[in-house]
């Protein structure tokens, strides 16, 4: 987590469990001086056949436009890459694990004032619906689906907000990544 002003990030790391990250962006009004607060989850993947990711929101919004929205917080995937040393990965020479538009990016850098004057990104947690896709490829993993450091893939998801003058109110929200077999897409 970079530039938070009282904001955490707690969760398990193992690769023998499921993931499971709370993100507490903390202070996000003014008196946070830095220009974003980011946060890059890496997230394990494995398959033993083509694949997609989706992820689904859920939760609480606020009533008060002015309030928090799921449009204020960015959320891109990107950074493909073995997990481990690979030895269990299924590795493909032309790389066709594709990021869905628009999500394939880091939304703190892609950050800009909209004309209302909030800050808005390239993709946020206002595209993602009831199961949308965001990635997909060909299998991730050789023969083996055990847990374990050497048979699949991380990604990152990454998640921004810019501290600027929001009105009062809380908003909880739970993103969801599920993996399942995904289109016919050839090593």
């Amino acid at each position: 987590m970079t530039g938070a002003l009282s904001g955490s990030v707690t969760g398990s790391s193992s690769v023998q469990t499921n993931l499971a990250v709370t993100i507490n962006f903390g202070q996000v009004s003014p008196a946070n001086t830095n220009s974003i607060v980011k946060v890059t989850v890496p997230i394990g993947i494995r398959s033993t056949g083509a694949y997609k990711v989706t992820a689904t929101v859920t939760g609480s919004t606020n009533a008060n436009l002015q309030a928090i929205q799921r449009s204020d917080i960015g959320f891109g995937a990107r950074n493909m890459r073995v997990l481990g040393n690979g030895n269990n990965a299924q590795v493909c020479n032309n790389r066709r694990h594709i990021f869905a538009s628009p999500f394939n990016n880091d939304p703190a850098a892609g950050v800009f004032i909209n004309a209302s004057g909030r800050a808005a990104y390239p993709s946020d947690l206002s595209d993602v619906g009831t199961a949308t896709t965001i990635l997909s490829g060909p299998r991730l993993s050789r023969n083996n689906t055990n847990r374990n450091m050497h048979n699949g893939y991380i990604f990152d998801a990454v998640f921004t907000i810019v501290p600027q003058f929001y009105a009062t109110g809380s908003a909880s929200l739970t993103i969801t990544f599920t993996i399942s077999s995904g289109p016919n897409v050839p090593c």
